[in-house]
């Protein structure tokens, strides 16, 4: 009596952690997904390491409530332990499916930037783009031209990971750090950090008709500067032929 009733123990305690664990995979996607959705700059790395933690805590209780399930000694149990745990791998195996396509469909970049450089940046996307987005492992290098002005014959990115490095005349590099998620708070350490060159994304300004162009706005200084500097209203104008008519 007792080696099934430990059994019986262990099949209600991983059922049960494997549904909370969905639940909570579930509900922190849907608060990514809202910050997101707000516009923030940025999010925290943590939920996404709490994410794929829950996402392997949960892989692992449906591998273990397997047999467990399998040796409930009622249908009424191993119905429960099927549904419940079955359930929650089909979610897990979505999750991951999901985030296999998302990775392979992001654009991977690489921005050198002229060593010195602050202020705004914009990457100016063709009206009519003359090359298929580069996706896959490698990142795609542009190298920004001392106004700050990159033109692109490249469509915009849908998603992207992009990296921003100082580029010297010797032709070594420096890579720069983001300034972090949300927007970058008015306070007093801030305003005193004149040192570390962060990049910020600023805003991505949608073409206003079909021979407009798309314009990815990136701000690049010191806290400080970033700060102090008066925002920009309309990027500058961009006359070269074939980018905006």
């Amino acid at each position: 009596m007792g080696p099934l009733q430990y059994k019986r123990g262990w099949f209600w305690a991983i059922t049960i952690a494997n549904a909370a664990a969905c639940a909570l995979l579930i509900a922190l996607i849907y608060l990514i997904l809202s910050v997101l959705a707000a516009f923030a700059a940025g999010v925290e790395e943590w939920p996404f390491f709490v994410l794929f933690g829950l996402f392997a805590a949960g892989i692992a209780l449906s591998v273990i409530s397997w047999p467990l399930t399998r040796a409930a000694p009622t249908r009424s149990k191993r119905w429960i332990g099927y549904g419940v745990n079955g359930s929650a791998l089909s979610i897990y195996l979505l999750f991951f499916v999901g985030i296999a396509i998302i990775w392979l469909q992001t654009t991977r970049r690489l921005f050198l930037v002229p060593a010195g450089f602050q202020g705004d940046l914009y990457v100016v996307h063709d009206s009519n783009p003359t090359r298929k987005q580069p996706n896959g492992f490698g990142r795609t290098t542009y190298l920004f031209p001392k106004d700050g002005v990159l033109e692109t014959p490249d469509p915009a990115p849908t998603a992207f990971s992009d990296e921003y490095r100082y580029v010297y005349p010797d032709g070594h590099s420096l890579k720069l750090n983001d300034a972090g998620p949300g927007t970058l708070q008015d306070t007093p350490e801030n305003r005193t950090s004149t040192t570390e060159v962060v990049t910020y994304f600023g805003r991505s300004l949608q073409p206003n008709g079909p021979s407009d162009c798309y314009v990815e706005e990136i701000s690049i200084g010191t806290r400080a500067f970033l700060l102090s500097k008066r925002p920009v209203s309309q990027p500058p104008e961009v006359t070269h032929p074939g980018i905006c008519h």
